[in-house]
């Protein structure tokens, strides 16, 4: 009833399609691995925040027991919410802001302060090379997010150093490409992970890291051209680089 041309072109469509849908069900599966793993946290998280609460009800405790309490309930809110987070990030399909000419080092500048907020990074020294004032089309939210993510990550390995934690970031521009280094001297990447680290869910000496810190850093990269990528990891410094490309 075909002409063979055509029979072939319809038989090859569902061969086209299947990649798509293959890589859609495998990013749908990985959703409901960390959803189910974030109810389990949730619910270990929500006891914690409401025992807290019913110590607070009474009245024999003093101030600095009381200051402890809500601490901790403050720090799991924030666990929480960044699971949360990096749940909805991962989720999403695309890029939801436009793209607009901004100045890479205010991005910087942002996603450094941000982490300073964080009880991880509040003692952890982060040195700022200098800054050049380069501008690249960015998503600058997204690409904050993604700074924010690598530094986080140092000062988290930063603190578990057997010297006094210190990490670096140094903004370049090379040939319409901006690169970011990030420098931590934590005790440095695993090599059993090295070749998965980028992805979903993969994590090392973090028992409440979701894994999906470097996974978005490198995605949102993609969207501006460029990648992640570990470029050294010793017992001194380990080092990732993000690139992205100047014009989109």
């Amino acid at each position: 009833m075909f002409d063979k041309g055509v029979g072939l072109d319809l038989r090859n469509e569902p061969e086209r399609c299947e990649p798509s849908q293959l890589i859609e069900a495998e990013r749908m599966s990985e959703i409901g691995i960390m959803a189910c793993s974030i109810s389990h946290d949730m619910r270990h998280s929500l006891t914690v925040i409401y025992a807290n609460a019913e110590f607070l009800e009474r009245h024999d405790i003093d101030a600095s027991v009381r200051a402890e309490l809500l601490l901790e309930i403050q720090q799991t809110v924030l666990a929480m919410t960044e699971r949360i987070d990096s749940l909805l990030q991962f989720g999403s399909s695309g890029r939801k802001s436009p793209l607009v000419r901004e100045g890479v080092s205010s991005v910087v500048e942002r996603a450094v302060a941000s982490v300073k907020f964080h009880p991880d990074g509040q003692n952890v020294p982060i040195t700022v090379g200098k800054l050049p004032p380069v501008e690249a089309v960015i998503d600058a939210r997204n690409l904050e997010s993604a700074i924010y993510n690598l530094l986080l990550n140092a000062c988290q390995a930063a603190i578990r150093s057997t010297h006094a934690p210190e990490v670096k970031i140094q903004l370049t521009e090379v040939d319409e490409r901006i690169y970011v280094t990030i420098l931590d001297n934590g005790p440095g990447i695993p090599a059993s992970i090295r070749k998965t680290l980028f992805e979903p869910f993969v994590t090392a000496g973090k028992p409440n890291g979701t894994g999906l810190g470097l996974t978005l850093a490198r995605r949102i990269a993609e969207e501006h051209g460029g990648s992640v990528w570990l470029e050294d990891s010793n017992q001194e410094w380990t080092v990732f680089t993000l690139s992205l490309s100047q014009n989109r």
